[in-house]
């Protein structure tokens, strides 16, 4: 069990990227008011995506809005959550997941991860300052 949210970042992200998988990232990325947790670019398939991902442990219908208001600028909009909410997420929120296309990325306290639900690819995506900010810097 995780205390707190940025524990639970942590622990996901030392896992998530153990390979260098995301070229670039900034934790807080002001692509919206309020800022996304973590953002990400990284390659798949020869292509470029933008990923948004927004963790917490128990506020469910809050990170699923933010998921939801991050997929205006990103290509996959994700919400990361401990093993546990993985029941009633699927139960409770499956309609809303798939209306909004966002993702769910479960970890479990030792640091492995799961989708739990593939989120939808956002072919058109709003590209804004903090977005260019994020892929120029060290250019």
């Amino acid at each position: 069990m995780f205390l707190t949210e940025k524990e639970l970042r942590d622990t996901f992200w030392k896992n998530y990227n153990y390979s260098g998988r995301a070229i670039k990232h900034q934790f807080e990325c002001d692509i919206r008011d309020g800022c996304a947790d973590l953002v990400t670019i990284e390659v798949f398939q020869q292509n470029y995506q933008i990923n948004a991902f927004e963790f917490k442990l128990s506020d469910i219908k809050k990170v699923l809005l933010q998921a939801k208001a991050n997929a205006t600028y990103v290509n996959k909009s994700w919400i990361v959550v401990p093993e546990e909410k993985k029941e009633v997420i699927l139960n409770k929120y499956n309609n809303y997941l798939q209306e909004n296309g966002i993702g769910v990325i479960t970890v479990e306290e030792g640091g492995r991860w799961n989708v739990i639900h593939k989120p939808r690819f956002q072919q058109d995506i709003k590209i804004n300052q903090a977005l260019i900010n994020m892929m120029m810097k060290n250019f």
